[in-house]
């Protein structure tokens, strides 16, 4: 068990919600296998327990790595994991999200500049990726010089709905259909999954959402396999895009439901 789950059972609510969006952050790593050190976790107890900000969590994770490369020049997994944490938290903690190009390339650069080369620019060549739920089918990317365009076009029309006047299923069907779309557009050369994760957190928080339990830390894996399945399209076998395995994962997430996420459900057969 991650020990900052022991907030979960304590009577400080306060605390029960920070821990809960350091979980959240951790099940967003998870889909690369990435997981947070021990001492990482030990790190971010304070900000927890209200002791200091994420500010100081960032310095004293700098600090700490510093001390790390007096021995090692290699960066290895702890470390990317550790220090994209508390970048994602800082985003996570002040959500802000304009629907435009340069706020999305934003939260790509500030995820992982210095981590990765070319953070922030978006991607110049061709992308597929074998996925599991698809029996090693690919989703069909856009080409990269129309990215772009696709990205423009979807934020666009995101501006456009009035989601006041939407119920609560239609609020999630719609949701659901732009983090799929922004998804399937798979705009930078790397980190894809967890930059779309995370703007889609953005966006949902701004919006007045709260995150009521541990599902994304717990289900991560599923909701980027319902993703996947909401952009593939297998006209030959009679499949189409669906946002129902989105749509129960949100409930779950933003409304405390208890719908049973399953990722064999929608795993597909190979033709």
């Amino acid at each position: 068990m991650n020990p900052i789950e022991k907030y979960l059972q304590g009577s400080n609510k306060e605390a029960k919600k920070r821990a809960l969006s350091w979980l959240t952050v951790f099940g967003i790593q998870s889909v690369v296998s990435l997981k947070p050190s021990d001492d990482f976790c030990h790190i971010i107890a304070r900000h927890i327990e209200g002791e200091c900000n994420i500010n100081q969590i960032h310095q004293d994770t700098h600090d700490y790595y510093h001390k790390q490369h007096a021995h090692t020049s290699k960066l290895g997994k702890h470390e990317e994991a550790d220090k994209v944490s508390v970048r994602i938290m800082e985003l996570l903690e002040e959500p802000r999200c304009e629907l435009s190009i340069e706020d999305f390339s934003r939260t790509h650069r500030h995820m992982f500049h210095g981590i990765y080369h070319d953070s922030g620019k978006l991607r110049e060549h061709p992308a597929s990726k074998k996925e599991w739920v698809l029996s090693n089918a690919s989703v069909l990317y856009p080409k990269s010089e129309t990215i772009r365009q696709y990205l423009e076009y979807l934020f666009a029309i995101e501006r456009e709905i009035d989601y006041s006047k939407l119920s609560r299923a239609h609020k999630l069907r719609s949701y659901s259909s732009f983090i799929a779309k922004l998804f399937m557009i798979n705009a930078f050369h790397y980190a894809n999954t967890r930059t779309a994760f995370v703007y889609a957190l953005q966006y949902l928080l701004s919006r007045g959402n709260t995150i009521c339990n541990d599902t994304f830390y717990r289900e991560a894996w599923y909701f980027r396999n319902a993703i996947v399945r909401a952009c593939y399209t297998n006209m030959h076998q009679g499949i189409y895009p669906t946002t129902e395995y989105m749509e129960m994962f949100l409930s779950n997430l933003l409304h405390d439901e208890e719908n049973e996420l399953r990722n064999h459900r929608m795993m597909i057969k190979g033709e």
